[in-house]
């Protein structure tokens, strides 16, 4: 029996906690996108005119390389300043269906904007659960007891922030409900504090709230402190997540200046959103070096490069992917799972490419999670590598595996999970 399974307890809805167990084999992915190609066509009117200008035909898509040739959405179109998000609905917004509109990280100023239903929100969060399951080396039944510290600010006020990026209502941020998330499986702390005197400079200062929030360093060391000195035996699990950035300079700021080094080897790191290249939301950076950030978990946390993991994903899609760490590539090699299928495509012709090595733009396809909007085949312009087709050669994860290089254009990041900029 696979260990992974998610259960009633984290999911309820036994139709959604059947496709996250379940494993898609080629034949009946196809069938599943034949399906919701056919379902966005009768449901969406600018879709189906997409598909009329593109010759698509449904009896044509009976392999699976015939993916390719289904109609995609560009990414693009899902920016509120295109004006393009309501038309991608396929359920009207007085529909009882409809729940809110996902809004992105606004990395680049300009919000992704997303229609999701209630199955959608519970498919994102089911397909998260099952990444973390399956990457993150802590066996899921001591989750709940892990201590798990968040370096981010809570829910509710991630939510606060995505309200200053787009008038449009109902909104949840997408990387919200990614920590929301984690409150089923565990009790993470979030870490983002607000200080008042810090409140009061920044106010004297700069005439607002900006820098009145910092990590709450003191949690974090009375933590790992009291729980070293409890028996081998009666030691929690620790896991270290949330922004890279926020990660980054509490060890080569906070705990460099401070001199201070955990022995943790069996903790874990895990992180997603990008914000490699050194802009993330609103706030610019230098640029973290990939390499050099895992080396520094191991050497101020003690957290073994195996037990590093990052998690890749994007407002248009309700797929997480998740990764390990490769010395060989010095870059984590991220995993495709049953539920959806990749295509990396060339950046001039778009044709899909199929050999490792090779670079292109992803388009990423699932027939899951999917019932508000048409975005079920859905292109974005983030530069990536094929690693292998239908194995990872190094861990053997059944799927196709990729490396992710950041944004094609002026690299704004990957605009997709922690919010920074007020911090």
């Amino acid at each position: 029996m696979n260990s992974n399974l998610i259960t009633s307890e984290l999911v309820h809805d036994e139709r959604i906690r059947e496709i996250i167990n379940s494993d898609y084999k080629n034949d009946d992915f196809v069938n599943l996108m034949r399906n919701i190609t056919q379902n966005a066509i009768e449901m969406n009117s600018f879709y189906k005119e997409h598909t009329t200008k593109e010759n698509f035909n449904l009896d044509d898509l009976n392999k699976i390389d015939d993916l390719a040739s289904i109609p995609t959405v560009p990414g693009i179109l899902f920016k509120e300043s295109m004006d393009h998000y309501e038309k991608l609905l396929k359920i009207p917004l007085e529909s009882p269906e409809f729940e809110l509109w996902n809004v992105s990280s606004c990395t680049s100023g300009d919000p992704s904007l997303v229609g999701r239903s209630k199955d959608d929100i519970e498919l994102l969060a089911s397909m998260t659960i099952k990444c973390i399951y399956e990457f993150i080396p802590i066996p899921k039944d001591e989750w709940f007891n892990t201590i798990s510290f968040d370096f981010a600010p809570s829910v509710t006020f991630l939510n606060r922030i995505a309200m200053r990026y787009t008038k449009v209502r109902p909104i949840k941020l997408y990387g919200s409900i990614l920590h929301e998330i984690s409150t089923r499986m565990s009790n993470p702390k979030f870490l983002i504090k607000f200080f008042p005197l810090k409140a009061v400079k920044a106010m004297i200062e700069k005439r607002g709230l900006a820098g009145a929030f910092g990590i709450n360093t003191k949690y974090v060391f009375n933590q790992v402190r009291k729980n070293l000195e409890k028996p081998k035996d009666k030691q929690k699990h620790i896991s270290f997540g949330g922004s890279i950035h926020l990660l980054n300079t509490f060890m080569n700021t906070i705990m460099k200046e401070r001199k201070i080094k955990f022995d943790l080897p069996d903790s874990v790191v895990n992180f997603g959103g990008g914000g490699w290249n050194g802009h993330k939301s609103q706030l610019k950076y230098p640029p973290i070096d990939k390499a050099k950030f895992v080396t520094d978990c191991v050497d101020y946390f003690g957290t073994k490069p195996e037990r590093i993991t990052d998690m890749f994903g994007f407002t248009e899609t309700p797929i997480t992917f998740g990764s390990h760490w490769s010395d060989k590539h010095q870059d984590f090699i991220f995993h495709c799972p049953s539920q959806a299928r990749i295509i990396i495509r060339d950046l001039v012709s778009q044709d899909p490419l199929n050999r490792p090595g090779d670079k292109g733009f992803l388009e990423v396809l699932t027939p899951f999670g999917v019932s508000a909007s048409v975005n079920h085949a859905v292109t974005v312009n983030d530069l990536v590598e094929i690693v292998a087709k239908n194995k990872c050669p190094e861990c053997g994860y059944e799927g196709d595996t990729f490396l992710v290089h950041g944004r094609i254009e002026d690299k704004k990041g990957l605009g997709c999970s922690s919010i920074l900029e007020w911090i």
